[in-house]
């Protein structure tokens, strides 16, 4: 792995912080430090966890959720490490969804602390400019309250973070002249790639109505309650009995009185479903055939 500027002093902060927020643009490195910061504080004997809040092109878990990861071993991307925990948001972006993308990303991070995980990488999205951007980056930092905020800039994009910080330390970094730049469509068809590759292999699941409880997302005022037909092929959040993300699936078919759902999720285990706002249901035919 190519060693950006600054990294080696980032890791030696983030040796004694229990948890290190990561804030920057697109394509500005964010993930390949955390895969640096990761591996470096596992050799340093620590218990490692990454969160994973970049829900258009995460590695831990599909897209359209917010995913922990526990670092077991080196790691030679993040997505090697394992899954410890889902949070559905229903998007693979924070338009429209920023309650739930913060909400899920201070659920992993509870989880985390939950699981006695010692230090905690919180790997963001690259939405920072305007006011969405700003708005959600500082309610992140409010609502996990990080010991370190590391901000990789090539400019002032990062300005901002540090009328938010106060109270927390800061670290700003520039951007590495390695920083590859990737297109709309190169992030398109990872999302893509990565829900085909999360639905291969899964299954066919007949669940009763009846028998599951409809939950909300933050971002909607109520629970889904019916299912019709505009619904197939719509990408769904299946929870357990605790209201806990077990993973995605894809709804097939409704007739009222069962859902036929594309899932690498066993059925013993799903008790609830959430599905985020209409305007941001996914439809996922093609990739999941």
């Amino acid at each position: 792995m190519t060693v950006g500027p600054g990294w080696d002093e980032a890791l030696e902060r983030a040796t004694s912080r229990r948890v290190t927020i990561l804030v920057g643009e697109c394509d500005s490195g964010k993930t390949a430090l955390a895969t640096f910061l990761a591996n470096g504080l596992r050799r340093h004997g620590f218990r490692v966890g990454v969160v994973d809040a970049d829900l258009g092109q995460s590695e831990i878990g599909p897209p359209t959720t917010i995913g922990l990861g526990l670092v077991q071993r080196p790691l030679t991307r993040l997505g090697d490490a394992e899954v410890a925990g889902l949070s559905f948001v229903g998007s693979t972006s924070p338009h429209g969804h920023v309650a739930s993308t913060v909400a899920g990303t201070r659920e992993m991070v509870e989880r985390a602390i939950a699981l006695e995980v010692e230090r905690i990488i919180v790997d963001t999205s690259g939405l920072i400019a305007g006011p969405l951007g700003r708005a959600l980056k500082q309610r992140k930092i409010e609502a996990v309250d990080p010991d370190l905020l590391i901000c990789l800039e090539r400019g002032e994009e990062c300005a901002f973070v540090g009328r938010v910080s106060e109270g927390r330390e800061l670290l700003r970094l520039p951007v590495g002249e390695h920083a590859r730049t990737r297109s709309t469509a190169e992030r398109r068809r990872y999302r893509e790639s990565a829900l085909a590759a999360y639905f291969r292999g899964a299954g066919r699941r007949r669940l009763a109505v009846a028998g599951l409880a409809f939950r909300a997302t933050a971002d909607r005022t109520e629970a889904l309650g019916c299912f019709d037909e505009g619904l197939e092929g719509a990408l769904v959040g299946l929870d357990d009995a605790a209201g806990k993300t077990l993973g995605i699936g894809a709804i097939r078919a409704a007739d009222g009185r069962a859902l036929e759902i594309d899932t690498p999720v066993y059925d013993v285990g799903i008790a609830g479903l959430r599905l985020g706002r209409q305007g941001s249901v996914h439809r996922i035919r093609e990739v999941t055939r």
